[in-house]
């Protein structure tokens, strides 16, 4: 006994069709996003972080090159700006906990996980 040809092609088709269903109806994990909590800030909006750079930097105690130096920071280090200052030849300074530091030493990103990715590519 001969299965007729339109028969034959429906059986085909659910051999074919079946996996793909049952492929595509199992349950997906749910992905977890973990923030690291051990910057509060690190999402504030009135808030900006300053990626240091340059090789090495010093800090200074006034928005002036001639200023006392009160500490260094290097490479890759990420810090919370406090303030922005402008001095007489148009530089400009951004303020932190040890002191005051130039813009041509850094940069500023505006949450401290932007400026984390950003000093990724300083290590590759």
């Amino acid at each position: 006994m001969a299965i007729h040809k339109p028969i034959r092609l429906f059986i085909l088709a659910l051999i074919l069709i079946i996996p793909v269903i049952l492929t595509s109806c199992h349950k997906k994990q749910e992905e977890v996003i973990a923030f690291d909590d051990s910057y509060p800030l690190s999402l504030a909006p009135d808030v900006e972080w300053a990626l240091i750079t340059d090789p090495y930097a010093a800090f200074r105690s006034d928005t002036d090159w001639n200023a006392d130096i009160t500490g260094h920071v290097r490479r890759g280090e990420i810090l919370q700006i406090y303030a922005k200052s402008t001095d007489k030849q148009k530089n400009v300074w951004y303020k932190f906990d040890t002191g005051w530091l130039p813009q041509t030493c850094l940069a500023v990103y505006t949450n401290r996980y932007k400026a984390q990715t950003a000093a990724q590519s300083l290590k590759d």
